[in-house]
């Protein structure tokens, strides 16, 4: 047993040593690795600790094994506490979006709600489906009752695309105590306006001072649709719509243009990063666990790279147009930093134990990136 292990063993409810040992030996493949994939992860199983004449066999047996034995039980919930107290926050604004792929003939759903941290959008709370397309209401519901218990999110605001619409998922923030900005489509609640601008009139509005808004009614609750002219002038659709309970703040239209940071996320998940979709597990139980540690390599690259910019501001790329980007993000620097930095669970361990830091200088958010 490494020495280091007992200092983590406190965020892992009753586990044994031996469970919260193999999880960071796991995490370290999956950040070396760059897959989910438990056949090519077995390769790294032997680098790590440092086991190298082991045959590959074992050590695929050795991670098939870890996820059938702490599959079914809280592991995944105790790895995602130990994220939120890594990135020690507080919720203020928060993304709710869905990823979804096939397994062979298997469609798998995973809907994932995400917190913005130092601009970046890192995952808090998440629920795997076998579904295809857009969940239902009650499912959605449902989701946001169990996330209510699992994070702090009093105060936060819950930013969401136009597939998470609904009177009664609407309705049901309210009732939660929560805050939600969500896009609607065009014409919803076209007759539900209770001021004296009808439906056109505030497009109109909107098209000529770039934004309007009015209050609507839907089952007795008060909620203000927002009309956001887009930065395009030739796109088909010129006027963005967005609704919120929140009634009086006049900047939230410019929330809602946040949300591109969670899509952000899924690519560095998937393609980008950690190959979610080379998974070949149906089991939703083994997919859970397998997404909560992809979770926890993504926070460690993040908490590395926003460690390392405190010292060394990254080189800016600036277009013709003005705007200026990092020539790398935080997570791509990340993994990058990490991957050199330790080959050893002794390594790993010797990384993550001076995780918990507290980055104060946010990341200014570039309003022209987004539509």
């Amino acid at each position: 047993m490494h020495p280091h292990i007992p200092k983590f063993s406190v965020q892992y409810g009753n586990y044994r040593l031996s469970v919260v040992q193999n999880l960071f030996i796991f995490v370290g493949c999956i950040i070396q690795g760059k897959t989910t994939n438990l056949y090519e992860l077995r390769n790294e199983v032997g680098k790590i600790t440092e086991k190298s004449k082991t045959e590959t066999e074992s050590h695929y047996k050795r991670l098939t094994r870890f996820i059938l034995l702490n599959s079914f039980g809280n592991l995944w919930y105790f790895i995602l506490c130990y994220c939120l107290d890594l990135l020690n926050l507080n919720l203020s604004i928060c993304y709710l979006d869905g990823t979804e792929w096939y397994i062979g003939t298997f469609k798998l759903h995973i809907l994932v709600l995400a917190v913005d941290y130092q601009g970046i959008a890192v995952p808090v709370y998440f629920q795997c489906y076998r579904h295809k397309g857009v969940l239902s209401e009650q499912e959605r519901i449902h989701f946001l009752e169990n996330a209510r218990k699992c994070c702090p999110l009093q105060g936060a605001n819950i930013i969401a695309d136009r597939e998470f619409i609904g009177n009664e998922w609407f309705c049901h923030f309210i009732r939660l105590e929560l805050v939600f900005t969500c896009r609607v489509r065009q014409n919803m609640y076209k007759n539900n306006l209770t001021g004296n601008l009808s439906y056109s009139q505030l497009q109109k509005r909107a098209l000529k001072k770039g934004q309007a808004s009015g209050l609507i009614q839907v089952e007795g609750q008060l909620f203000r649709l927002w009309f956001i002219k887009k930065i395009e002038t030739d796109s088909k659709e010129p006027l963005i719509y967005v609704l919120t309970n929140i009634l009086n703040k006049r900047n939230t239209p410019n929330l809602y243009k946040l949300r591109w940071k969670i899509e952000c996320l899924f690519k560095h998940l998937k393609t980008n990063g950690y190959n979610l979709e080379a998974l070949r597990m149906t089991n939703l139980c083994k997919i859970r666990l397998m997404f909560a540690m992809v979770v926890l390599a993504y926070v460690i690259s993040i908490l590395t790279a926003l460690d390392e910019r405190k010292n060394k501001p990254v080189r800016k790329k600036t277009y013709k147009d003005g705007r200026a980007f990092d020539v790398i993000s935080v997570f791509k620097q990340g993994q990058s930093l990490i991957k050199q930095r330790f080959i050893t669970l002794s390594r790993f361990l010797d990384l993550v134990q001076f995780m918990n830091v507290t980055i104060k200088v946010p990341i200014p958010f570039n309003k022209l990136f987004v539509q």
